[in-house]
């Protein structure tokens, strides 16, 4: 008689156990649907029209060097370069500055390269 009512009770459980978790997954998956339709569609990646630079004195917090230049001028400059190629090291890769640049407004505003040194901090940014 024992072994039945435990018997009993473990497929009772068991039964209880799976209904509640078919229902937590019917939950979950409506919140996963209903976010996915609140969610706005995804944005274009915002066009770069500025090239920045910003040197700040570590020290003070004032800044040293502040370029702000419209893209498309940094576009000319690269087309006007005589040497349109930077190579890297002796033997390093070579790299074309307008391909560089046109890559680089591909992705958007983005930081470049942030150094931090003793006496200043420069950044280096598309927006």
């Amino acid at each position: 008689m024992n072994k039945v009512i435990l018997v009993t009770t473990l497929v009772l459980s068991l039964l209880l156990l799976a209904s509640n978790l078919a229902a937590g997954d019917r939950d979950d998956y409506q919140v996963i649907k209903k976010a996915v339709q609140e969610t706005s569609k995804v944005e274009p990646v915002k066009e770069v029209k500025w090239f920045k630079v910003l040197v700040t004195d570590t020290r003070t917090g004032k800044e040293k060097v502040k370029i702000t230049m419209p893209i498309s001028l940094v576009e000319i400059f690269a087309r006007c370069a005589d040497n349109k190629e930077v190579r890297l090291g002796r033997d390093g890769c070579i790299l074309n500055l307008p391909e560089l640049l046109a890559e680089l407004k591909k992705v958007g505003p983005l930081a470049i390269i942030e150094v931090n040194e003793e006496d200043e901090t420069v950044k280096v940014w598309l927006e």
